[in-house]
């Protein structure tokens, strides 16, 4: 620290001599105040800049010590993050070499009405003893598997839910003739013994699917196209559930969107069947004409369980249309050998 130096008045004392005249010894006393005076002004101005310059290195040295204090605090903390961050992976770590682990889940995603159901359910304990197995749909709890019960298998009833004890353990269970009723969510939980009693739990959805009884059926084709005319044209699928995915190819290739009508499906009955629809509608080039002959093909079809198609094959009329009433005649008396229409 610096402290400014006290300011000193300093008297100069002025001897005069008998000789010297009263007059030049006025003079001389003026000229000594002045001269004390700028003394005075010097001594000011000194101590002035010493407190200046105090107050610069003091400022300079405050400066330094909050730059030091933040640098200390910010290292403080950057040293904490990293030990939080180091003990938080090696908890992980731990956790995950020594935890119990879910190694797979295995459900189909859709299947036959009245077929029987495997549902897989595979894990590791890693060091750890089995509690329970417990299975869910939508929730509800339909099975159990507890090592140390007799018997370790239990299954609780629930409407769709047909489960085949006798087929079912630890790592799966067994739904005998499914029904549209045991489509849903399928939960498998596992359990760890005490005193962690460690859960892993992993879910997925089945589907129980009914297949329609026959192939789609196209309606609203014509047996003879011009260039310029409009097709619009319908495919309709059979009951099923779930309802059918349709799609249209004109000469083999899938149908542009823009040119795709889609409708609601409908249901038709208690069981909750559903029929779908969708439309194809375009303005018929010459490049839709391949030798003479445009083919019109509709797809039905539902995951990879069910595949089935329906194609009406038209022909190009080369003729020069005829008026009005002349053309509708034409196509009414030739519309009996023209179609032809193919189920797949």
């Amino acid at each position: 620290m610096c402290a400014p130096e006290p300011y000193t008045h300093t008297h100069t004392h002025t001897h005069t001599h008998a000789h010297i005249h009263r007059g030049n010894t006025t003079h001389r006393g003026a000229h000594n105040r002045s001269q004390q005076l700028a003394t005075h002004h010097r001594h000011y101005q000194q101590q002035q800049q010493q407190q200046t310059q105090c107050h610069q290195q003091q400022q300079q040295q405050a400066t330094q010590s909050v730059g030091l204090a933040k640098r200390t605090t910010r290292r403080t903390t950057t040293t904490h993050l990293q030990l939080w961050y180091i003990l938080h992976v090696i908890l992980v770590l731990i956790d995950i070499t020594s935890a119990l682990t879910m190694t797979e889940v295995k459900i189909p995603n859709h299947i036959m009405r009245l077929k029987s159901a495997q549902l897989g359910c595979r894990y590791a304990l890693d060091g750890e003893s089995l509690y329970s197995v417990k299975w869910y749909k939508d929730g509800h709890e339909i099975y159990r598997y507890v090592p140390r019960d007799k018997p370790p298998g239990q299954a609780f009833p629930l409407p769709g839910v047909n489960i085949d004890l006798r087929n079912s353990s630890d790592t799966q269970v067994v739904l005998k003739r499914v029904t549209l009723q045991s489509s849903g969510l399928y939960r498998c939980e596992v359990s760890g013994e005490a005193p962690a009693f460690n859960t892993v739990s992993e879910s997925e959805t089945m589907t129980v699917v009914v297949t329609p009884n026959h192939g789609p059926r196209i309606t609203g084709g014509q047996p003879r196209y011009q260039i310029g005319d409009t097709v619009r044209v319908n495919c309709t699928s059979s009951p099923s559930k779930p309802a059918c995915h349709l799609s249209w190819l004109i000469n083999g290739e899938p149908a542009q969107k823009q040119h795709l009508k889609q409708y609601d499906k409908v249901v038709v009955n208690r069981d909750g069947l559903e029929m779908s629809r969708l439309g194809l509608e375009f303005r018929v080039r010459g490049y839709h004409f391949k030798h003479g002959d445009m083919k019109l093909k509709c797809v039905a079809k539902i995951s990879s369980l069910y595949w089935q198609s329906n194609e009406e094959s038209v022909e190009s009329d080369r003729q020069q249309r005829a008026p009005a009433l002349e053309s509708r005649e034409t196509v009414a008396a030739k519309s009996s050998t023209i179609g032809k229409t193919k189920n797949t």
